[in-house]
């Protein structure tokens, strides 16, 4: 049986398509999201998954600590709106608690810690599994802000949806996802789930190795391009006359990453490359996409940084299925039509503190996967 892919442009869509299929639920519904709040995202989410508890499905929730933390995009560092943050937070404890009363099972994935000494080792996947028939998996997180920006999340039903209940139950269970079938980066045949964590970037190299195996086209949306490797493998291709267009947010929601972003535009300087910066939607794409000689894509949680490639779990869904892969495309090329070209910024980029920070995280990580206890949480 072939997988069969739906994209849903924008948060409205995914929520309806959840809600239509979850009715079709009757055995377990498993979701996993990095962001989760008591908004109004958070309760359409919330309904969906009670209405399924009270059906005597088997409904089971994963949820990364972020939100303990950072809540309505607002920093902690930021003492002014420290009011707004603890409301955020009291309001989304509120609404797990009544997940919890609900019948649906709640668990929680890697603390923080006493001293917020683990917060960039996060648990970035977005995955929604029914019945191991049909999945979700894409960018969005569950808050009312990012349900604004430019986002999606795809439909698969499938082989591959059971392929993904097995990511989501090893989660579950804290245990390492049996990877005896992991493939050889960049041999990319039929449609493929990718899962990685920290020290293991994966999906990092995969995507590396099909922009090396580009021939004619790339095309890459995302909102935190960051990283030397792929920043040279697409001058790279530039250099062997590969058409590459870059699209990035106009308005980076952190102001931190628009400084160190002005580096990657500018060595992106080439003939064959054009950036374009997306307007839509505040200026802010969420989106993380790459299509490569338009035959393979590859969709999920990563964003494409290497930071976060270093420090994270993600998940990415790798095909070739043709109409996928044209779905893909379309959605790309929207995001074009809504983006404008523009030189690259010419005030200071600060990439030196970037760079800083992306070998200290490294350098941390590595001393943290010799810690057994830490590596089956957080690895």
């Amino acid at each position: 049986m072939p997988n069969a892919f739906v994209l849903h442009p924008g948060a409205v869509a995914f929520v309806d398509a959840l809600r239509e299929v979850s009715r079709t639920c009757h055995r377990t519904l498993f979701v996993q999201f990095t962001t989760f709040e008591g908004d109004a995202s958070g309760e359409a989410l919330a309904a969906i998954l009670i209405d399924r508890a009270a059906a005597g499905v088997d409904v089971r929730f994963l949820v990364d600590h972020y939100s303990d933390v950072i809540a309505d995009d607002v920093l902690p560092v930021l003492v002014h709106r420290r009011a707004q943050l603890r409301t955020e937070r009291t309001r989304t404890a509120a609404l797990l608690q009544r997940l919890r009363d609900a019948g649906v099972v709640v668990r929680r994935t890697a603390p923080v810690g006493r001293w917020w000494q683990y917060l960039l080792h996060r648990d970035h996947r977005k995955l929604v599994v029914v019945d191991d028939r049909v999945a979700f998996v894409g960018g969005l997180n569950v808050s009312d802000h990012n349900f604004t920006w430019r986002d999606f999340m795809v439909e698969i039903t499938g082989p591959l949806a059971a392929d993904l209940g097995a990511v989501f139950a090893a989660s579950w269970a804290s245990a390492p996802l049996d990877r005896d079938g992991e493939r050889t980066p960049g041999r990319m045949l039929g449609d493929v789930v990718v899962d990685d964590g920290p020290g293991r970037g994966v999906i990092a190299d995969e995507v590396l190795a099909l922009v090396a195996g580009a021939t004619r086209s790339i095309v890459l949306e995302s909102p935190s391009l960051l990283g030397d490797d792929l920043e040279r493998a697409l001058v790279r291709a530039a250099d062997r006359g590969v058409h590459v267009i870059v699209v990035a947010p106009a308005r980076h929601n952190r102001a931190v990453f628009r400084l160190w972003s002005a580096e990657t535009f500018r060595r992106l300087q080439h003939p064959n490359v054009t950036v374009y910066r997306y307007e839509g939607s505040g200026g802010m794409t969420h989106a993380k996409l790459l299509l490569v000689d338009d035959t393979v894509a590859t969709f999920g949680s990563s964003n494409f940084f290497r930071l976060e490639a270093i420090t994270q779990r993600e998940l990415n869904v790798f095909t070739d299925d043709p109409a996928c892969v044209r779905a893909l495309s379309a959605y790309l090329a929207d995001g074009i039509a809504r983006s404008t070209s523009q030189p690259p910024p010419s005030y200071p980029s600060l990439r030196w503190t970037y760079t800083l920070a992306e070998r200290v995280a490294a350098q941390w990580t590595r001393h943290l996967l010799r810690d057994p206890d830490w590596r089956a949480r957080y690895g």
